[in-house]
This record gives structure tokens, sequence and C-alpha cells, in this order.
């Protein structure tokens, strides 16, 4: 039986003290935004005080993912959470900006420097 292909998109969700945090690493695209979606409502299902996506492992990013990200800077508006996406390679970020959704987040290239970003919010 041959070995099973490793998954596009792998994520994690972990708990830091100010916020919940979703990172994802492989192929943001059509064929796995679902997965990030999934784990962002589970991170929210936990009502953190603050959500942190972390797409630094992301070697792709189609307009799927895009969608996923606009469609949590809506929730995190109406629930009032503070949002930062953390980004630092060229696939996320070019696609941020072409689409100007980088204007609509709080950007940060380091899950520290977004950590840093909520607590000087909450201060």
């Amino acid at each position: 039986m041959p070995d099973e292909p490793a998954p596009l998109l792998t994520v994690r969700i972990r708990t830091v003290p100010e916020a919940a945090v979703v990172s994802a690493d492989g192929n943001l695209d059509l064929g796995t935004a679902a997965v990030l979606r999934a784990g962002a409502r589970a991170a929210l299902a936990g009502e953190p005080g603050a959500l942190i996506v972390d797409l630094g492992g992301i070697t792709f990013c189609g307009s799927a993912g895009l969608q996923v990200i606009a469609e949590l800077v809506t929730a995190a508006e109406a629930a009032r959470l503070p949002f930062a996406v953390v980004a630092d390679g060229r696939p996320v970020l070019r696609s941020l900006q072409i689409i100007r959704l980088d204007r609509a987040l709080a950007l940060h290239p380091t899950v520290d420097g977004a950590r840093a970003w909520i607590r000087e919010r909450a201060a």
C-alpha cells in the first residue's frame, strides 16, 4: 500500500496569555481553506481575548485563503476582538496587498510582535 500524501495544509491551535493562536503551514487554497476556517472557528469557540492567525508557514495563498482571512476580519470586528495576522513571506503578503486586505487588519512579521500589539491595545 503506498504512503498517503502529506496534508497540503496543517493547522495548529495554541493558547498564549494574550490570545488564541492559529498557525497554518502549507498551501492555502480552495482545497485547504476549509481547514483554516475550521481551526479558526474552533479557536473562536473558546472565546479567547484575541485571535492571532500565523501564516508564516504558508507557501501559497490563493483567493479562497484570502476569503477566510476576510471572514475572520469581519468575525473579529463583530465580536470586538483584537485580530492580528502574522505573515512575513511573499506568498501571503503580496496576496494581501493586491486586494488591499492588508489595510483592514493588523499585520505583523512575528507572533511575538502580534502579542505585543495586543498587550498595547489592552493597556
